[in-house]
């Protein structure tokens, strides 16, 4: 217990309530219905004398102290008493009890492993084996490999039809509605799941006096006949009271003949069930919400008297508790109070989300579906924003304990029929008992009292010698340390309080959790242990053993870890096994190692506890570069690898760099100095003080310079081609070797200047058109990945303006023609044309091409040719301008003399 629980206890306001929120809610299944009032209540639920607590049909006392109702709510129960009511109603010892609930959960495992394979029917626990029932070969073959890592698997059954199973030894018989026997040739069908079983009923026969479809000892069993009326329902039973008596409540156990006809145009219940040979047909008992409003602890939320169940976190991480979707009223509940001996006891929290039956508080019919008419659900409902003083516990206890005795919580567990399991509640104190079906069960919603067709369905699971009173709901279901359930609901007593016949109903607490993702139950976890050498001296490099103690649990719950903290590392997680061993390599220096070590799991914490051990001097060996990996690598920004804990890694050669090697044994060094490029030797020593360095690892990169820059031209840009640029320039890697290409043809190299620039000559004789530039640079050669970019050369401004027709010139003498090698020299290119056509590369003379019918397409001629018609064009232009002078002065003069 915390010392802010040990508070609020002193204080005296909430009395061990808190312990209660120890019992942080599970989410399962409950029915929401009017309160009951207190004089309606059975004062003899829990009993003034041992002869007294003996109710229901082969149920037990209830366990606890023998005191009165008033008296409850100030039993503070030992661990003594919580050992005896397991010893009285199961007839175990506490050891036995947490033994069970590792078979229980064991169990669970089966039941997820073979709930897909064809034949398979059930699962029970019964003298501590676990029996599966079904047939055929293919469950046979399973159950057998399954038998292999679950010890006590048996398969039961070998051929269907057949006498089901004898109900565990708890579980007293039921009188079933008489039907067809198995071996009736009519009964030719077999049902393979509750679900299937639940929406053909659904489907053929209605809702109406539905109560369960549910297994148990490996047949299938629909509860019908009694009517989920509210408790503050009218009577309709049409029972004469016994004498002396106040009318039974409504439907209270009663099979009446109506509920036993067909809807119309459907079938009766007992015409469904008569065509399977594995479905046998019981007459039902009504629902009652264990909800009310005598004084006591726990919690008030609106008119509702509620229980807490099992802690938990948010997806944040912060404490929450889950109780009974139906104590939110359908989310009208907004606020849940302590209580205390009847009388609030200062807020607990604020309901957040609330479910109780399908999606939205849904019923179970879904109005139109054929196919999938049945809408199963949940009754869930969160309780968070809680007050600051108060400190949910991973545990399930009873409220006024002021010792330890609570029953640790380590996990959830499926339930199992046949599986032993407890109850905690508010106004009951502990009860305990067997699983004697598990299924969907049916009852009346909030608004049931004025639509009949407000019922709620849920998977849940039911126990005919657990008891229960009002205001239980919520409550916690445990087997030995595994969570189960969430209670819903039981028999309801007369108005004298009487039960006619004792059950109690939970929600499967797995199928509540799956409505809240990223929620989690809070786990009892112990702190780490050092394990070892008397003295606790490790070698460096050896492993540092220790535990996680389980007890007073059974195990240790599933996945936990302990996080290691030292000073200058990073913390490190380790796993603890199913034996509660961990472990981390013992890390430099060499002396006395003091940390501290957390059991960790999700968000559950055991508290960090101090730990000391020695390390010893151990002779270092190489660490090992590992990374980076995936070579040849377009960079290198650092070195990775692996040696001994705490020892530093110093990197030399190609590179420079030192770091630390952290718990995990995995270093990461950053490098140093400018970037590396080409192929790159490291190398790596370890170090510690006092102790000889490593001998060295060295490793072997290629790492790829990055693309060169092209700086001088741009992608699409254009150029005049009387006013080309004399140089293409960019910058690189120092004293990388550059190589440049236009249109795939290599033109130039350079080496990048200690600056970091190059620069090469724009080559000559590229004509009109676009054009592709790629530039490479390379680093002990290895090459980079090219800088691409494209250009156009557009025709001169001048030589584009159309001239006005000239008289024409003398032709111009024809040029001698110009020498052209059989060979194309290295660096010639292919020269494109104004039309299209390519000129072969270093063969320009072999050019030939029709007359243009425009003379102006003339000018996209490139060379010697292209030059002297331009200048012939422009002589023509100044002889026509003379021309034009002249005449322009003859004119003036002949206006001068004729004036």
């Amino acid at each position: 217990m915390t010392t802010r629980m040990k508070s609020v206890l002193a204080a005296g306001t909430v009395a061990g309530v808190a312990v209660a929120l120890g019992l942080g809610t599970v989410p399962a299944e409950a029915f929401p219905a009017a309160a009951v009032p207190a004089s309606a209540v059975s004062t003899s639920a829990v009993s003034e004398s041992p002869a007294a607590g003996d109710a229901g049909a082969g149920g037990t006392s209830v366990s606890g102290p023998e005191v009165s109702r008033a008296g409850l709510s100030e039993m503070s129960l030992s661990e003594a008493g919580l050992n005896e009511a397991v010893l009285r109603d199961l007839g175990m010892t506490p050891e036995e009890f947490k033994a069970a609930g590792e078979l229980g959960k064991r169990a669970a495992a089966a039941v997820a492993a073979l709930r897909d394979v064809p034949g398979y029917l059930g699962l029970r626990l019964q003298d501590a084996k676990i029996m599966v029932t079904g047939s055929g070969p293919e469950l046979a073959a399973a159950a057998a490999a399954l038998a292999e890592t679950i010890p006590g698997l048996e398969i039961e059954s070998a051929a269907l039809p057949a006498a089901p199973p004898a109900e565990p030894p708890t579980a007293p018989t039921k009188s079933a509605v008489p039907a067809a026997p198995a071996q009736d040739t009519g009964r030719s069908e077999l049902a393979l799941t509750t679900e299937q079983l639940f929406q053909d009923y659904l489907r053929e026969v209605g809702p109406e006096g539905l109560q369960a479809v549910v297994t148990s000892g490996g047949k299938f069993v629909i509860r019908t006949g009694g009517t989920t009326t509210p408790q503050s329902g009218p009577d309709t039973s049409g029972a004469a009271p016994a004498s002396g008596a106040a009318p039974a409540q409504a439907g209270a156990n009663v099979a009446t003949t109506d509920s036993m006809q067909p809807s119309a145009g459907r079938i009766s219940p007992s015409e469904f069930v008569s065509r399977y040979a594995n479905v046998t047909l019981d007459d039902g008992a009504r629902l009652a919400p264990e909800a009310d409003l005598p004084g006591g602890l726990g919690y008030r939320a609106d008119n509702w008297v509620c229980s807490t169940g099992f802690s938990a976190f948010d997806p944040s991480g912060l404490p929450a508790v889950l109780t009974a979707g139906h104590c939110a009223n359908d989310d009208a509940a907004k606020t849940a109070t302590l209580e205390f001996q009847g009388t609030p006891a200062g807020t607990l929290g604020q309901f957040g989300f609330s479910q109780f039956g399908g999606p939205s508080n849904s019923p179970v019919l879904r109005p139109g579906n054929l196919e999938d008419p049945g809408n199963v659900g949940t009754d869930i409902a969160v309780i968070g924003d809680l007050r600051q003083d108060l400190d949910p516990l991973p545990a399930a206890s009873t409220w006024g304990a002021t010792t330890a005795p609570d029953v640790k919580i380590i996990g959830t567990s499926t339930p199992v029929v046949g599986m032993p399991v407890c109850r905690s509640g508010r106004s009951s104190g502990w009860s305990c008992g067997h699983i004697a079906e598990v299924g969907i069960f049916v009852a009346g919603g909030a608004g049931y009292a004025t639509n009949p067709l407000d019922l709620r369905a849920f998977n849940g699971f039911l126990s005919f010698d657990v008891q229960s009173s009002g205001g239980d709901s919520g409550g916690p279901w445990l087997s030995g340390n595994y969570a189960v359930g969430t209670h819903t609901a039981g028999d309801t007593p007369d108005r004298n309080g009487n039960v006619v016949q004792n059950f109690a109903v939970a929600t499967t607490l797995e199928d509540a959790l799956k409505v809240l993702p990223g929620y989690q139950l809070e786990l009892f976890l112990n702190k780490p242990e050092l394990t070892g050498p008397a003295d606790l001296t490790f070698a460096a490099g050896t492993s540092i053993t220790g535990r996680v103690p389980a007890a007073p649990a059974t195990a240790v719950a599933a996945n936990s870890k302990v996080r290691i903290t030292v000073g200058g590392h990073q913390p490190l997680e380790v796993p603890v096994d199913a034996a509660g061993q961990w472990s981390f390599t013992a890390p430099l220096p060499a002396g006395p190692l003091t940390f501290t070590a957390e059991t960790i799991n999700g968000f559950s914490r055991s508290g960090a506890v101090s730990l000391t051990a020695v390390v010893a001097p151990s002779p270092l060996a190489a660490p090992v570069i590992t990374t980076p990996a995936g070579q040849p690598l377009t960079e290198l920004r650092s070195l990775n690898g692996t040696g001994a804990p705490g020892a530093k890694v110093t990197l030399t050669g190609d590179v420079a760099g030192s770091g630390t090697v952290g718990l995990d044994g995995q270093w990461s060094v950053p490098l140093t100095g400018p970037a590396v490029y080409g192929s790159v030797g490291a190398a790596a020593v370890l170090s510690s003080p006092g102790m000889a360095d490593s001998p060295a690892a060295s490793a072997t990169f290629t790492v790829f310079p990055p693309a060169p820059v092209l700086a001088s031209i741009t992608d699409g840009q254009h150029f005049r081609q009387d006013d080309l640029p004399r140089t293409i320039t960019g910058s690189g890697a120092g004293g990388a070797a550059v190589a440049v290409a236009i249109d795939g043809v290599p033109v130039a190299t350079a080496v990048v200047r200690g600056d970091g620039g190059w620069s090469v000559p724009f080559p000559g004789g590229l004509g009109l058109g676009t054009h592709t530039v790629s530039v490479t640079q390379a680093v002990e050669g290895v090459v980079s990945a090219p800088a691409v970019a494209s250009f156009t050369i557009d025709v001169p401004v001048l030589a584009a303006v159309p001239q006005s027709p000239a008289p024409a010139a003398p032709a111009a003498p024809a040029a001698p023609a110009a020498h052209v090698p059989s060979t194309p020299g290295p660096a010639a290119a292919a020269v494109p044309t104004a039309d299209g056509a390519v000129a072969p590369a270093g063969d320009t003379a072999a050019v030939v091409r029709p007359p243009a019918e425009n003379p102006a397409e003339n000018l996209a001629d490139t060379g010697a040719s292209g030059l002297l018609l331009a200048a012939a064009l422009a002589g023509l232009a100044l002889v026509a301008g003379g021309v034009l002078l002249a005449l322009v002065r003859r004119r003036k003069r002949a206006r001068a003399s004729s004036r």
